[in-house]
């Protein structure tokens, strides 16, 4: 038995001596190098290289992205939030392709919608249009009123509305006979989009600045007064008229 055991640990210690010596002359054995082959270095020409170090199609450095400028930014962030609007109203819109579409496509609905409605309130608000429009007015224009006081015969287009019993019509020539005859006795200046209030600070007569005061609110009553005018009311107020014409002196050169 115990030459068995001997044995074993004499065979043991011969096996791991064996190993060293194999390793030692593992590390002893000597590179070689086959200097009997025709084998030049490789030659670089420097120029070349240099070239190519400027062709950007051999540039293959990597180029982080530069970050984000405030808009992009702005747009993530209101594009998640949108997102996750939706996945808290519709936890499986995703899965279905009606919905994703629908949530897609909704904020260029929205903002279509309110340019539209913006166009749509500035076409309905637009103040230059108010501005520029006209503002109704009676049957005789202003530019017509200038036209008949500088050239036409005032005494005739009133003969006529008395012929077609427009006696309405008919005040408002004799008004601008008034005023024509005034304006020619330098008494008042004559402009078209004067007011009578104007007229009568311009009179200095008392006199005459009283009947105007008078045929005014006559005027004023008959003409733009929304009832007819008989051939009484038109009868009352001629006789007014008849009277501050007389007392107008003649035209003065």
């Amino acid at each position: 038995m115990y030459k068995g055991i001997f044995l074993i640990i004499f065979l043991f210690c011969f096996s791991e001596a064996k190993a060293q010596d194999s390793l030692t002359v593992s590390k002893e054995q000597i590179v070689q190098y086959d200097t009997d082959g025709e084998i030049d270095p490789l030659n670089l020409n420097k120029e070349k290289v240099e070239n190519f170090k400027k062709d950007d199609a051999f540039d293959y450095t990597e180029i982080e992205p530069d970050e984000d400028n405030w808009w992009e930014q702005f747009k993530r962030w209101l594009s998640g939030l949108w997102y996750k609007f939706w996945e808290w109203l519709l936890p499986d819109y995703a899965s279905s392709p009606f919905w994703l579409f629908i949530v897609k496509a909704m904020p260029y609905l929205i903002i279509a919608g309110i340019i539209i409605f913006v166009i749509w309130l500035f076409y309905r608000l637009n103040p230059g249009a108010k501005i520029l429009k006209s503002q109704e007015t009676p049957d005789v224009f202003f530019t017509e009123e200038e036209e008949i006081i500088k050239t036409q015969d005032i005494r005739k287009l009133i003969q006529k509305a008395l012929e077609s019993k427009d006696y309405r019509l008919a005040v408002r020539y004799y008004y601008l006979l008034i005023l024509k005859k005034l304006s020619n006795a330098h008494i008042i200046e004559y402009e078209f989009d004067k007011t009578n209030t104007d007229y009568i600070t311009e009179i200095t007569s008392e006199k005459i600045n009283s009947e105007f005061r008078k045929v005014t609110t006559l005027y004023d009553y008959i003409w733009y007064g929304s009832f007819a005018v008989t051939e009484t009311d038109y009868n009352i107020a001629q006789s007014t008229f008849n009277r501050l014409e007389h007392q107008i002196p003649e035209a003065i050169d």
